[in-house]
């Protein structure tokens, strides 16, 4: 035996306790490893094939290496609907679009524990020693459903057949085994008189084989191995790990559509606006009609006759940049992550205009948030006498272009870079002409345009129907809200010769934007909707105010979504989690996997959910406050139309104040000024009417209040 090596005593030689529980063992440590060590043969099934289901999944399995032992892995591919019905049409050769599916889920791992068990999965691949299969629910026709393989079970077996399994809590998601509270059941073949050893190999056997009812199972190891590459360092190979084999080659980034990929005709059209603009301009497409694979398949193109080429993609929110890295990942791309630390991301820049300029590569693609795109770091990067690279080409992709009309950005845009493509469903910047000017001078104007109307018209979208619902202040707010009002008669007159007055005017602008917006008596209203509907809200999304209420559950005062979230979860028993700014990055993920898997009834939000995130199987909206900032409700109404398997309408529920009686004294500006804003708020409902499969219906419901303020035709 060498010197250090590590003796084999087998799976019988281990202490091993008939359970492991959060708290008073280490799951990892005291389990796992030691088995490990001890094994030949590492049998998992586990939940998604994602960076962080398959760092989980890897733990220890450094030790299996040493051992010269094998994997193997089944876990389940994160299947959006649009997913499912390409699977229907294409499961004679699911293979090409499946690795398409999988590559989006693995983005770049930053935490060193990750990197590090990543890396040995990596090894372990490519030494062969790694076997991949995706387990597919399917129905009683062979048909592939919505869902995941949930089950999670791990056989370990040793060089003398014996045989360690372990099943339980544990859950191969960023929360199991490292946050959460976790346990699992252990059994040993030594010690099993009801057989649940062989039971459990028997059923993971038949798995294996694709002979498991209600699953379908496909070979996944070479497709794995590449997107795992990714991931193993040359340099740093796991502790005994020795195959003179493996040798390392120059990897080129392909940049593809998808096997399969169809361009619809209307983006074909938006791309060929682009080019005969010159390479430049903004596409206005309503949200959820494609305008990111419409860009990248742009991008793709322009990249075939313009090598080498930097491509960067600018958004204004991170769960944004993860959804457009995952949509890259299917085009062949594995884009380098500008947020954050710079640290974490500059010597990686640097790298990527090195492999270009040594032609290792033909893509350096890049993702950003508007934050880190607007750093001095970052912009230093982007001057041609800083890269080095003389013919390299440029495009700038800007995600919810709109944000970049403020003056900060603006005046920072590189003027090098001449292909640059804007997208957004609302171009225009609300009340600010000034911003939207720059937006338009420097990605162009908006040379192509696909609205709502039109995408619900031709089958792109989903039809909805909206449901307004008044709501009635309480007496305080309403003496309250009247006193408000009052104030701001003068102040707005004034305003315009003395800038203080102004400022003072919004302040109680936004003071009465939030009494309205968490009216205690939504509530009530959502709590008595609940209960009227034939069934249970599944697939939902509440969007609440930033503002304070009573809680009808506690009395206490709280914030709306706090409210909201207890209502719904301890009054009608529903499955939600919130999504704000408080939650992780990470968390939000695993809270956007759980709605669309269904596990979760729906998600309580105030603002975060409003732009660029692709919710496709949102069946229920539920709108507690709203701004009268058209991009607000276009986008939120977006949310909830895109299509989805099995999903014919889209129900919309929007709460709206009923205004209050401001007395019979009311002066005539204080009353013009109220018919005024009622007047923007009626344009957001018209706007919604208007595309309604109910809209005749739902305008009745507000006809009193038309009448009242003199409404007698349309609001506009």
């Amino acid at each position: 035996m060498e010197e250090g090596a590590y003796a084999v005593k087998g799976l019988r030689s281990l202490p091993l306790e008939i359970s492991y529980r959060s708290g008073r063992n280490d799951l990892v440590g005291d389990f796992l490893i030691p088995c490990l060590e001890e094994s030949v043969l590492y049998r998992r099934a586990a939940g998604y094939f994602s960076s962080h289901g398959l760092a989980l999944a890897a733990r220890g399995v450094a030790k299996l290496i040493a051992q010269g032992g094998e994997m193997r892995l089944v876990v389940s591919p994160c299947l959006q609907p649009d997913d499912v019905e390409a699977l229907q049409k294409a499961m004679d050769q699911p293979a090409n679009l499946l690795r398409a599916i999988s590559a989006r889920y693995l983005e770049d791992v930053e935490d060193a524990i990750m990197k590090d068990r990543l890396n040995a999965l990596a090894w372990l691949a490519a030494a062969g020693h790694l076997k991949i299969k995706l387990a597919l629910p399917v129905d009683s026709n062979g048909v592939v459903k919505r869902g995941i393989y949930h089950e999670k079970v791990g056989i370990l077996t040793d060089h003398e057949a014996e045989h360690v399994a372990f099943t339980g809590s544990a859950n191969e998601t960023a929360g199991g085994l490292l946050e959460n509270f976790e346990s699992i059941d252990v059994y040993r073949s030594w010690n099993d008189p009801d057989g649940r050893i062989g039971e459990k190999i028997a059923n993971f056997e038949a798995m294996w084989a694709n002979a498991t009812p209600g699953l379908r199972t496909i070979d996944f190891s070479e497709a794995g191995r590449e997107l795992l590459e990714a991931f193993r360092d040359p340099d740093n190979p796991p502790s005994g790990f020795h195959h003179p084999g493996l040798k390392e080659e120059a990897k080129r980034e392909f940049f593809r559509p998808p096997p399969g990929f169809k361009l619809r005709e209307y983006q074909g059209d938006a791309i060929r606006a682009w080019s005969q603009n010159g390479g430049q301009g903004i596409l206005a497409m309503a949200t959820g009609t494609g305008k990111t694979v419409t860009a990248l398949y742009l991008a793709s193109k322009v990249a075939e006759k313009n090598m080498p080429m930097v491509l960067i993609v600018v958004c204004p929110f991170l769960n944004l940049c993860k959804q457009w890295m995952r949509e890259m990942a299917s085009f062949g791309l594995r884009p380098l992550a500008c947020y954050e630390g710079k640290d974490r991301w500059q010597p990686k820049f640097e790298d990527g205009y090195q492999r270009l300029s040594l032609g290792l590569s033909s893509v350096h693609a890049i993702v950003t948030t508007n934050a880190t795109f607007q750093s001095e770091a970052f912009q230093s990067y982007l001057r041609p006498h800083v890269a080095g690279v003389p013919r390299q080409h440029h495009l700038i992709i800007a995600d919810e272009v709109h944000n970049l009309g403020a003056k900060a950005v603006s005046e920072i845009l590189p003027q090098g870079i001449k292909l640059r493509l804007g997208l957004s469903a609302t171009p225009e910047r609300h009340l600010d002409p000034e911003g939207t000017s720059a937006v338009l001078s420097y990605f162009g104007d908006v040379i192509y345009e696909f609205g709502i109307q039109q995408a619900i018209a031709e089958g792109r979208l989903c039809r909805y129907r909206y449901h307004p619902l008044l709501v009635n202040l309480t007496e305080d707010e309403a003496a309250a809200y009247a006193e408000i009002t009052a104030k701001l008669g003068p102040l707005l007159a004034g305003s315009e010769k003395n800038p203080e007055l102004g400022q003072t005017a919004m302040n109680l602008l936004i003071k009465r934007a939030r009494l309205l917006g968490s009216a205690e008596n939504k509530i009530e209203v959502l709590d008595q909707l609940l209960r009227t509907l034939p069934e249970k809200p599944t697939k939902a999304i509440f969007y609440c105010g930033d503002g304070s209420t009573t809680d009808k559950v506690t009395d206490e005062e709280v914030r709306q979504i706090q409210a909201v979230s207890r209502l719904l979860g301890e009054r009608h028993g529903l499955r939600v989690r919130n999504f704000t700014y408080r939650e992780s990055p990470a968390e939000r993920e695993e809270i956007l996997r759980d709605l669309s898997s269904g596990f979760l009834d729906g998600v309580v939000a105030i603002r975060c959910l409003d732009e660029g995130i692709d919710l496709p199987d949102l069946r229920m909206g539920f709108l507690l406050a709203s701004s009268t900032n058209p991009r607000q409700f276009v986008q939120r109404r977006g949310r909830l139309l895109r299509n989805a398997p099995g999903k014919k309408f889209a129900e919309i529920y929007d709460f709206v104040i009923a205004p209050p009686d401001l007395g019979g004294d009311v002066d005539d500006a204080a009353f013009n000024m109220e018919r005024s804003l009622l007047k923007r708020e009626l344009k957001r409902i018209e706007e919604f009417c208007n595309t309604a499969e109910n809209g005749p219906e739902a305008q009745s419901q507000l006809q009193d209040i038309r009448n009242t303020f003199n409404f007698l035709g349309d609001p506009h």
